[in-house]
């Protein structure tokens, strides 16, 4: 059998790169963010797994013998995706993957949150026990959680959600009353909607034109002040210097964000200095059963492109036509 070279931008589990090596794939891991790095192995390569670094249009019109280009997870807005369809390269993607540990680290901050955990243990460690009088935490029952995009790990924040006693608000930007409603979310009819309804709000939508900034301070504004913002989806989603003012003004009561537009954060990122805010370095799917899945899952997708099958998972299924 012709081997066939794999290139993979970071560390993956030991299964997944065993599985490309018994498809008779040779293997190369870059341990890289930046693939002009490893460009010259690239350019020999027949698949691509990315899991951090941007491939852009420089970087796939160099690698003329690629053949598929993999995404450990969902999100794909670091792939050119138009410039790797003009060059009939399917992206794949592992969706559901990677669903429960962002759903579980989604509840973890909303909790963290209601109750006040992060402010509650800087207190204690300055000597500071009265703010436990002064920022009481709150219980989650009979409050409401307004959940924009109701997808696999929307579905699965409901679902927890609802187990400790909460309403569910569900918001679909493609407006899918249906779809909402089959996840267990009453469906609202607008996004102001939601944000004027919810006690807590959490974003589950990808990286879009239609969904970059979605939330920026006239958003913001309409939230409850008591209200507030959780976002494991893409740091822009969220206008980070409106979130800074909201949070610093009291316009809501704080915040809970695993994702950053800029990955790692640098040092002028306004969110730093915000009060109220708990953050995460980008690691809500990074849990060992969820790497596990979506790495073993790609490398899969990638073997069978490889091999000229269809493989379903695809951002573009549109380069099987052509």
């Amino acid at each position: 059998m012709i081997m066939m070279k794999a290139v993979i931008s970071n560390w993956i589990p030991e299964d997944a790169i065993q599985y490309l090596k018994e498809a008779h794939f040779e293997v190369f891991v870059a341990d890289s963010n930046e693939p002009l790095t490893y460009l010259s192995e690239l350019k020999t390569a027949d698949a691509y797994i990315n899991r951090l670094g941007l491939c852009d249009a420089s970087i796939i019109e160099q690698c003329k013998k690629l053949k598929v280009i993999g995404r450990t997870g969902v999100g794909f807005d670091n792939i050119d995706i138009a410039c790797a369809t003009r060059h009939h390269i399917p992206v794949v993607v592992t969706p559901g993957t990677n669903s429960r540990a962002v759903a579980e680290h989604t509840l973890a901050l909303l909790l963290a949150c209601a109750k006040r955990l992060k402010d509650m243990d800087q207190g204690v460690r300055q000597g500071n026990w009265p703010i436990r009088d002064a920022e009481p935490p709150i219980e989650l029952e009979g409050k409401t959680v307004g959940i924009i995009g109701t997808g696999a790990i929307g579905k699965i924040v409901a679902q927890l959600c609802r187990a400790l006693g909460m309403e569910c608000l569900g918001y679909s930007h493609s407006h899918n009353r249906a779809k909402v409603e089959q996840v267990g979310c009453v469906f609202a009819e607008s996004l102001p909607e939601l944000l004027k309804k919810s006690d807590f709000v959490t974003l589950h939508v990808p990286l879009l034109a239609t969904t970059q900034h979605m939330i920026s301070l006239p958003e913001l504004q309409m939230m409850k002040p008591t209200a507030f913002l959780i976002n494991t989806s893409r740091g822009e989603v969220v206008n980070e210097a409106d979130l800074a003012k909201a949070l610093q003004e009291g316009i809501i009561a704080g915040a809970g964000v695993d994702v950053f537009s800029q990955e790692p954060v640098p040092p002028e990122q306004p969110l730093l200095q915000a009060p109220h805010l708990i953050m995460t370095p980008h690691c809500a799917a990074l849990t060992p059963e969820s790497m596990g899945a979506s790495c073993l899952a790609c490398a899969k997708g990638c073997v069978a492109v490889c091999r000229g099958e269809k493989w379903p998972q695809v951002v573009n299924p549109e380069v099987y036509g052509k």
